[in-house]
């Protein structure tokens, strides 16, 4: 004998309705939720041989992973410049572990003097290499920076 079917609980009409509807506002928070996520440190990286302080005791070799030296980057040109980097890419030597050049892309704010952003972003770069890895600032790493894209107002808003 059948019985008669009995309707679905209440709750689980309510979870099968969430998961089929879309979340309010996805679409427009979706890009930077994914470029966040991207962002996030992970394992596995590049090592990036760091100059030993003249004045540190004994021997031995402090290397810094790319990861660190691009979230870091990063951070510090969001939080400088009106602007959104997409990419920060390093040139590394793989016999020696060290840094040879850095490409930036980026996405910059309509009225930006771009060049001038370009050359104050190369600067900090240059500052936050030496802070991490030591060395000089003026030692020739070249510095691309490209930019790829012009927003209207904040491109970390959009």
């Amino acid at each position: 004998m059948n019985s008669p079917a009995t309707p679905p609980d209440p709750l689980f009409r309510a979870v099968e309705f969430l998961r089929a509807a879309p979340e309010p506002g996805w679409d427009a928070i979706a890009g930077r939720v994914v470029s966040a996520v991207r962002r996030t440190a992970r394992p596995g990286g590049q090592p990036l041989l760091a100059q030993t302080p003249a004045d540190s005791p004994g021997q031995g070799r402090i290397y810094v992973s790319d990861h660190v030296l691009r979230s870091t980057l990063a951070i510090e040109l969001r939080q400088r410049y009106l602007c959104a980097p997409t990419q920060i890419a390093f040139d590394i030597d793989s016999q020696t572990d060290t840094l040879r050049g850095v490409l930036i892309e980026l996405t910059g704010s309509y009225g930006t003097p771009l060049q001038e952003l370009a050359s104050h972003i190369r600067a900090t770069t240059l500052a936050v290499i030496a802070e991490l890895l030591g060395g000089s600032t003026a030692d020739g790493r070249p510095i691309d920076v490209t930019v790829t894209d012009v927003v209207t107002g904040d491109p970390m808003g959009v």
